[in-house]
């Protein structure tokens, strides 16, 4: 591949570089590394909010939201 075909592919947008990408040509983005250390105590209550505020199935129960999980899992955290 030429410079110019390069330059040319990587100015076409994500069409381009998907194409650079399957050449081996663009290198994939690295995973960021954790700042700071698990909790597992958050863990255990985000387990025991996310079982109260969903079904069997997996769907959030009527008047839950995600919201509504993280605020239950960091007052269970808080009795621990």
């Amino acid at each position: 591949m030429s410079v110019e075909e390069f330059l040319r592919l990587s100015r076409e947008g994500p069409a381009g570089r998907e194409v650079l990408r399957k050449k081996g040509m663009v290198p994939k983005r690295e995973k960021p590394k954790r700042k700071g250390k698990k909790d597992p105590k958050m863990a255990k209550a985000l387990r025991k909010a996310n079982a109260m505020g969903r079904t069997k199935a997996g769907k959030l129960r009527k008047g839950y939201t995600q919201a509504k999980i993280m605020k239950k899992a960091h007052q269970l955290r808080r009795k621990m």
